[in-house]
C-alpha cells in the first residue's frame, strides 16, 4: 500500500504543478478590470460570429482607451481563441527538463520526419484523406462548406501559444501507445522500442490530418441542425478516446500492474510511474519538435493543398454564420474557391450591409 501510496504521489505531481502554472497564466493574460474589459469585448465580437478582422480597427481603438499596449492586447486574444486549459499546463514541465530528456527525444524524433512526409505523400499528394472525407459525407450525409474562421485578423497571433494548444492530444498519443504496449508479454526493451514504433506512426498519422484540416471547411448536418468544423470533428473523435482510455490503463496497471507482470519494471507501482512521467515529458518534447518542423515549415502547404482537392471534389459555398440579438443567420456569400483567389478575404461591411 504504501508503495501504490507513493507511485499515486508521482502520477499527480504534474498536476499539482499545473494547478499553479494555470493561476499564473491567468494572471499573466490579465486579470485587471481593464483587461477583462476588453476580454469582454473581444467575447462579444466572437459570440457574434463574425471574425475579428472586421472589428479589428475598432478593438485597437478600444484597447487604447483602457491602455492595453499591443502585446496585452495579443495574450488576451489568443487566450479567448486558443484557450489554455489544465491538460496544457501539465506538459510544461517537460519543456523544462528537456536537456536530460532530449536524447530520447532525438532518438524518435529523427525517424519521425522522414515518417511525416511519407506519410503527407500518402494522405496529401495520392488523395486518401479526400477520400477518407468522401466516405465520411456519404456515411452521414452531411454536406462541405466553408465558413470563415474566427481568429482571422487576429492581433499578432502567438504561434507559441497555438503550438502549446496543440500539443496534448500529440503527446498523449505517446502514453496511450506506452500503456498499450506494456500489457504485451515482451522484455522492457522490446516494450520501449514498440512504443516508439507506434508513437511514430500514430503522431505522423495524426499530425497530418490535423494541419489539413486546420482551415474553414465545416460539415453542415441539416438533419440535427449543426455545423462541424472539420478540425472540431477529429478534436471530439480523439480526445474523449484518449482521455477515457489514459484513465482507464493508468489506473488498470497501477493496480493491478503485479498480477498482469510479473518483471520487476512493470510490477513495481512506483517505478512505473516515474515511466509514465518520463513518457510523458519525453513524448512532450517529440510534440515541440514536430510544432517546430512540420507546422511552421509543412502545416500551411498541407492545409492548402487539401482545401483545393475539396474544393475540387464538393465546390463548397462559403457562408457566413452571425447571431445578432439573438438571432441566427448563416448567409451564402460566394463559392469556397473564389474566396480563396481572394486570399481568404472581403469587405465585411459591404457583405453584411447586403445582408
Amino acid at each position: 500500500m504504501e508503495s501504490l501510496f507513493t507511485a499515486t504521489l508521482i502520477l499527480l505531481s504534474p498536476l499539482f504543478l499545473a494547478i499553479p502554472l494555470s493561476i499564473a497564466w491567468r494572471w499573466w493574460s490579465g486579470i485587471e478590470p481593464e483587461h477583462e474589459h476588453y476580454r469582454e469585448k473581444v467575447r462579444r465580437v466572437l459570440d457574434s460570429g463574425i471574425p475579428l478582422r472586421r472589428y479589428r480597427s475598432e478593438l485597437d481603438a478600444e484597447a487604447r482607451r483602457v491602455y492595453l499596449d499591443p502585446e496585452r492586447q495579443a495574450r488576451i486574444e489568443s487566450d479567448l481563441l486558443h484557450p489554455l486549459k489544465l491538460q496544457h499546463f501539465l506538459l510544461l514541465p517537460g519543456l523544462i527538463a528537456w536537456p536530460l530528456l532530449g536524447l530520447f527525444a532525438a532518438i524518435i524524433a529523427i525517424p519521425l520526419m522522414p515518417m511525416m512526409r511519407v506519410l503527407e505523400w500518402i494522405l496529401i499528394d495520392k488523395r486518401n484523406l479526400a477520400r477518407i472525407a468522401h466516405i465520411i459525407q456519404k456515411a452521414t450525409r452531411w454536406e462541405v462548406i466553408g465558413i470563415p474562421r474566427l481568429d482571422d485578423g487576429a492581433k499578432n497571433p502567438d504561434y507559441v501559444l497555438n503550438s502549446i494548444h496543440r500539443m496534448p492530444i500529440t503527446v498523449f498519443l505517446g502514453l496511450f501507445a506506452y500503456l498499450i504496449v506494456s500489457y504485451l508479454p515482451l522484455s522492457p526493451r522490446d516494450i520501449i522500442l514498440l512504443t516508439a514504433f507506434c508513437y511514430i506512426i500514430l503522431v505522423a498519422f495524426i499530425s497530418i490530418i490535423r494541419a489539413a484540416i486546420a482551415n474553414s471547411l465545416v460539415f453542415a448536418d441539416p438533419t440535427k441542425r449543426r455545423l462541424i468544423p472539420m478540425e472540431n470533428f477529429v478534436e471530439d473523435l480523439l480526445g474523449p478516446w484518449v482521455g477515457v482510455g489514459l484513465v482507464f490503463l493508468l489506473s488498470r496497471q497501477l493496480f493491478y500492474g503485479s498480477q498482469l507482470r510479473t518483471d520487476g519494471i512493470f510490477s513495481d507501482p512506483i517505478i512505473f510511474a516515474l515511466s509514465v512521467l518520463l513518457v510523458l515529458y519525453t513524448a512532450t518534447i517529440i510534440g515541440v519538435a514536430i510544432e517546430l518542423s512540420f507546422f511552421r515549415s509543412r502545416g500551411d502547404n498541407v492545409k492548402f493543398t487539401f482545401q483545393k482537392q475539396m474544393i475540387e471534389d464538393f465546390s463548397p459555398t462559403l457562408y457566413l454564420f452571425t447571431r445578432h440579438l439573438g438571432s441566427l443567420r448563416i448567409s451564402p456569400l460566394m463559392s469556397l474557391e473564389e474566396w480563396i483567389d481572394r486570399d481568404e478575404s472581403f469587405d465585411y461591411d459591404e457583405i453584411i450591409d447586403s445582408k
